[in-house]
């Protein structure tokens, strides 16, 4: 069954990368305005108070009223681009928006950051407009890394929304991190035979954001990983086994024994039957302990960016070797 999404896709328009950004901050403030205002504070490096501050006995000038309720006034402006360049003058007309607030940010959204010298030139040209206003460059991968780190696991309903964002960029090439993207799969009953054939098998027709690794999960550990090689939709009636390359590299008959074994096994073993209408990630695979620290297990997939967690890596083997030293949550 193919997943439901929070965030549109097909279209990776201003108009629609805009929307969403708007909706992953909207749905943050609905949950949580401290967190809202944490990740404007992240990304924008400016002091970005939401909501109202209540306060007892606070001296106001030359009296003491009994209580205070105050809020920060801010406005912050958002020019989100995709593929088309950077537009001063549009820039500088943004500016002459403002008007009193206390805080005045406008925000350019980029897949890449703009040069050093664009950057100074833009903030030069909106300052003799307005030099009260702050102007900011932010990824879109910046904005991923911010939201990431704001709610713990077991808030369930948030981190969905917050990791389907993610997923949005890198399909939408916002933010393209697949090429160190590992996908770790708690696989329950199969798991000793997607370790030993360095194969994980899903239905056809479930779709699942890009990424170059799988990540075998069981016993709060990732215990095995591979740089997937092939993938392929398979058919096997027992004597011809029949192969549709997907994605990756076309491997030949490379893994063909392998794909039959897990098959067979699957089936006398778990009482699984995917001889057809599945599709097979194969690739060379490593040990690992990759433990996870915090309570509980995980009821679905979860990605890492490995490059996130263990820094630069030559090879799998090395990236399973650095992974035993690291935890997560």
């Amino acid at each position: 069954m193919s997943k439901i999404h929070y965030f549109q896709r097909y279209s990776s328009v201003e108009n629609t990368v805009t929307n969403n950004t708007l909706q992953l901050i909207a749905r943050i403030y609905e949950y949580s305005p401290i967190q809202a205002s944490k990740l404007l504070n992240e990304i924008t490096g400016a002091n970005v108070e939401i909501g109202i501050s209540i306060q007892q006995q606070t001296r106001h000038k030359d009296s003491v009223p009994d209580g205070l309720i105050t809020q920060q006034g801010f406005k912050i402006l958002i020019e989100a681009k995709v593929d088309a360049a950077v537009d001063t003058d549009q820039l500088i007309r943004h500016s002459r928006s403002f008007s009193n607030e206390s805080v005045k940010i406008l925000l350019l959204l980029t897949k890449q950051s703009i040069s050093k010298s664009l950057l100074q030139e833009i903030k030069k040209a909106i300052g003799k407009v307005d030099d009260a206003v702050l102007f900011c460059n932010v990824t879109y991968q910046r904005i991923c890394r911010s939201v990431q780190g704001l709610f713990k696991e077991y808030e369930n309903e948030i981190v969905a929304l917050v990791d389907d964002y993610v997923e949005y960029c890198n399909d939408s090439h916002l933010y393209d991190q697949s090429s160190f993207l590992m996908r770790v799969l708690p696989c329950g009953d199969t798991y000793a035979l997607n370790k030993e054939y360095g194969i994980y098998f899903q239905p056809s027709d479930r779709n699942c954001t890009d990424h170059a690794y799988v990540g075998i999960y069981a016993n709060k550990s990732v215990q095995s990983i591979w740089q997937i090689e092939s993938v392929y939709d398979i058919e096997w009636n027992g004597t011809n086994l029949k192969k549709k390359f997907v994605s990756g590299i076309d491997s030949g008959n490379k893994y063909d024994q392998k794909i039959i074994a897990i098959i067979e096994a699957a089936r006398s073993g778990c009482g699984y039957k995917v001889s057809d209408g599945c599709r097979f990630y194969c690739g060379d695979p490593f040990e690992t302990d990759f433990k996870k620290i915090s309570s509980g297990g995980i009821q679905g997939a979860r990605f890492f960016n490995l490059k996130d967690v263990i820094g630069e890596f030559s090879s799998t083997e090395e990236a399973a070797k650095l992974l035993r030293s690291k935890t997560w949550e």
